[in-house]
């Protein structure tokens, strides 16, 4: 009974929580990596990810993002990026390279989440950019303000907990609870690893049912422990062995391992985890430069920047509960605040990337696209998306599934706004191969459940012409009338947005 409530497995008690310092060097390190490998993987991909549409990319040509996406932006971009990856990992000038890496996450995976068709690299960009936030925040309170690295911890264990609440709760509310969620995208080409297996089950199957309450049950039992100071410890390490898990089911990039080491920032020194990272690090026999912060460039008793610091901390830390309650009474009332108050939220949660996280949801895995490449004279296709084989191919990489995934999912969530919609599949469609005398079709294809067996059934089609000069037609063909592509899930708490970055419904 005394080993179960040791200091192994329960933090110590009290607001203020604390990390060892090899704890916060394996964070660094790990995120480093990490984002290496998602720099490496997008490699191939380089050109549509982060270059505009002039040149062949997935970003909406302007003034200012054409002169970031440009190709040689795109290279040089590239390459600082990939050396702060490296600093971070080998503690070289870690500060220097994590803000500039917060700087490139923030455009590329914040600001271009709404204005590009790539959406920022949806989850997977969005925990690149969150990670990197918080290692600016612990870096610069290990450099300026070492008195104030518990409060930048609380920041960042609280700001994590609330994103995973809301990620649970988002699947209770929309399907999950009902056995409407996790099954459709196991069998779904796009996201499953295992989908052939998966797709011979009954829709009604346990395991199926299992997952889905586990799904949303983990995710709002981890965050309440999370933010409770004595179970910090246990919710953190059953949020990570729950991606641990989702890792060997589902395509998501290095979303997982970016899960995994935010739960990192919850481990106590002297807990489990702690102990084995330490034994860890001397078994790889880790040079201790590695580790070690070096010393404060500013003492905190006498530093504006730690006043600075901390003023800012305690406001972020503030706003965020009532960020989150903002973004829910939009989406689930389907109200707007008072518009002064709808205003600042908006831009408020954009500029900081605060967001309802609606990974894997119904209305996001309950279908799929498969693209060809059409003969207009004899009908003659060309299968283009093939999903997860070859590894090297462009439609394994997580970030296409989830921009082509996220061009049909606008038909749901700006379904009054078909121009939207036309502008986004004939910027995405310019970046595909296609002959002269060629169209490029897209087939929706909905994953349905029926008398006991998954279904997949093409229920639209989605024709795009284009025209020498870069304009084009779009022509929707609805195969099945009995299922609708602008429609939310029966299950699903979705409704129509006023604009690409707000929750809030449209001013009537």
């Amino acid at each position: 009974m005394d080993l179960i409530f040791s200091p192994l497995f329960f933090s110590p008690p009290g607001l203020a929580p604390q990390i060892s310092v090899t704890m916060l060097a394996s964070i660094r390190m790990a995120y480093g990596c990490l984002l290496l490998l998602h720099l490496l993987i997008a490699l191939p991909n380089w050109k549509r990810f982060f270059m505009g549409e002039k040149w062949g990319g997935y970003a909406k040509s302007s003034a200012f993002d054409d002169v970031l996406q440009s190709p040689s932006a795109a290279v040089t971009i590239g390459i600082i990026w990939l050396g702060c990856a490296f600093a971070l990992i080998t503690n070289y000038q870690p500060l220097i390279a994590a803000i500039i890496n917060l700087a490139i996450c923030r455009y590329y995976f914040v600001e271009m989440r709404w204005r590009g068709v790539a959406r920022g690299m949806g989850a997977p960009g969005f925990m690149t950019y969150w990670l990197a936030f918080a290692t600016v925040l612990l870096q610069c309170a290990l450099d300026f303000a070492p008195a104030q690295l518990s409060l930048v911890l609380l920041v960042v264990q609280v700001d994590f907990a609330l994103i995973m609440l809301s990620a649970g709760l988002y699947k209770l509310s929309a399907g999950y609870a009902a056995n409407e969620g996790m099954e459709y995208g196991l069998v779904n080409p796009e996201w499953g690893y295992w989908w052939k297996l998966y797709k011979k089950l009954n829709p009604a199957n346990r395991v199926f049912k299992l997952m889905n309450h586990l799904a949303w049950l983990t995710e709002v039992v981890s965050a309440i422990l999370m933010l409770v100071p004595t179970t910090r410890f246990l919710g953190a390490l059953l949020m990570l062995l729950s991606f641990v898990f989702i890792r060997t089911q589902i395509r998501l990039g290095a979303l997982c391992e970016m899960v995994m080491v935010g739960c990192l920032f919850f481990f106590h020194p002297g807990s489990a985890v702690d102990v084995l990272n330490s034994e860890l690090l001397k078994w790889l026999q880790v040079s201790p430069a590695l580790i070690n912060s070096g010393v404060p460039l500013i003492q905190p008793q006498d530093g504006l920047a730690a006043t600075l610091l901390q003023i800012g901390l305690w406001t972020y830390l503030i706003l965020l509960p009532l960020s989150h309650a903002g973004l829910y009474f939009n989406f689930y009332k389907k109200k707007r605040l008072p518009e002064p108050l709808q205003v600042f939220l908006e831009k408020y949660t954009n500029t900081f990337g605060i967001i309802i996280w609606r990974v894997f949801s119904v209305d996001v895995v309950n279908f799929f696209i498969m693209i060809y490449e059409k003969n207009k004279a004899t009908g003659e296709k060309r299968l283009l998306s093939t999903y997860g084989w070859p590894l090297w191919s462009r439609f394994s990489h997580v970030g296409e599934c989830i921009c082509i995934t996220s061009l049909f999912t606008t038909l749901k969530y700006y379904c009054s706004n078909k121009d939207l919609f036309e502008e986004r599949i004939l910027r995405y469609s310019r970046t595909l191969p296609c002959a002269e005398g060629s169209v490029i079709e897209f087939e929706y294809s909905r994953v349905i459940k029926d008398k006991g067996t998954f279904v997949f059934k093409p229920i639209a089609f989605y024709t795009v012409d284009l025209a020498p000069d870069g304009s084009g037609t779009v022509v929707e063909t609805i195969e099945d009338e009995s299922y609708s592509t602008t429609a939310a899930h029966v299950s699903s708490p979705v409704h129509e947005g006023a604009t690409p970055g707000s929750y809030a419904p449209a001013k009537k």
